[in-house]
């Protein structure tokens, strides 16, 4: 059994309590999950079964799409409501937070950003987790961290018992913290905010609305549908640029060989579906990353895309040149 699983995270469950829910309805150990999200937070949650757990580094790398909550006036230790919640300190006029000031500040957002990790997190400082240390009151001083994103949307101001919260929408990166944004957008307004809900609504090519619950995986399990839940290998790699080997290609690949392709064989949906050539990935760059290669359409294998020089890429007349390099993994026909 082998494939990925949409899956509806509930609030209140962790992502490594989801996938022992998983292992138990399909009745195997080999499952895993990319991305995980908060105890609280709701939404799509990549479960890999089989051998598509081989996958997760790609689904690391790939855009996510959130919608959350700030909650102007307050301050938290974790940067959300589930923490030690505040009033903001300098107890600020909030009476001047208004749709075009949070809409004009989230703007500030957006692009490569520096983002400072929040203490409460998984991430490691000498090898010991952060939200850790912070339980001992040990302040790490996490360092900043250049962090992708893509768009910055408000969607709408509503008062929450006397104070205002802004509905946004974030499409991001690998490691950007929302709660982390949030909690800057509260300062860079002057009035502190904290997240009071995060739900993840896309994640590479999933979408929240194809998503599963335990419930319907469960169901799915019993009634011989998992056909129907049990995404091919290739949804990881949906909106990657990605190219088709010729014949003899192909040999040469397999065989070791490294190959110099143009920029204009690699193609790549922008989130209007069209097509745009020789532009590599969501930012524009053309910058060393793994892709997938196909032949006859079927996605046989990942490789390293590694952009040439300047020099190289004049003498092909085509501005880049990439030169694919080493098999990382061979996805199909592979026992499980």
């Amino acid at each position: 059994m082998t494939g990925i699983i949409n899956l509806y995270k509930e609030a209140g469950m962790t992502s490594h309590s989801c996938v022992a829910a998983v292992r138990k309805i399909l009745g195997t150990r080999k499952v895993g999950h990319a991305g995980t999200l908060d105890p609280e937070a709701t939404g799509v949650l990549p479960v890999l079964v089989g051998s598509a757990t081989r996958c997760s580094d790609y689904f690391l790398k790939a855009g996510k799409e959130y919608e959350a909550t700030a909650r102007f006036g307050f301050v938290s230790d974790t940067q959300d409501v589930w923490g030690k919640v505040e009033p903001y300190p300098d107890a600020a006029d909030i009476s001047r937070i208004t749709a075009e000031t949070v809409a004009e500040a989230l703007k500030a957002f957006e692009g490569d950003i520096l983002q400072v990790p929040p203490m409460y997190s998984a991430l490691k400082k000498d090898g010991v987790p952060l939200y850790k240390l912070a339980r001992k009151g040990i302040d790490a001083c996490p360092e900043a961290r250049k962090v992708a994103v893509y768009r910055a949307e408000f969607l709408g101001l509503t008062d929450d018992d006397g104070f205002p919260s802004a509905k946004i929408r974030i499409k991001c990166g690998r490691g950007t913290y929302i709660r982390t944004i949030i909690n800057d957008l509260g300062a860079d307004l002057g009035c502190g905010a904290v997240m009071s809900s995060l739900k993840r609504v896309a994640y590479g090519g999933l979408r929240l609305e194809d998503a599963v619950t335990l419930a319907g995986l469960k169901e799915a399990a019993s009634s011989n549908g998992l056909q129907n839940v049990l995404l091919p290998v290739d949804t990881v790699f949906e909106g990657r640029p990605r190219a088709e080997l010729s014949e003899k290609e192909f040999s040469a690949y397999m065989q070791g060989k490294t190959l110099a392709l143009k920029a204009s064989r690699f193609n790549l949906q922008n989130s209007e579906g069209e097509i745009k050539k020789g532009c590599l990935f969501e930012d524009g760059s053309t910058r060393e990353e793994d892709v997938p290669l196909t032949r006859n359409g079927r996605i046989f294998a990942t490789c390293t895309l590694v952009p040439a020089d300047e020099d190289e890429g004049s003498k092909t007349g085509a501005g880049f040149t990439g030169f694919v390099k080493t098999v990382h993994e061979r996805f199909f026909g592979v026992e499980d």
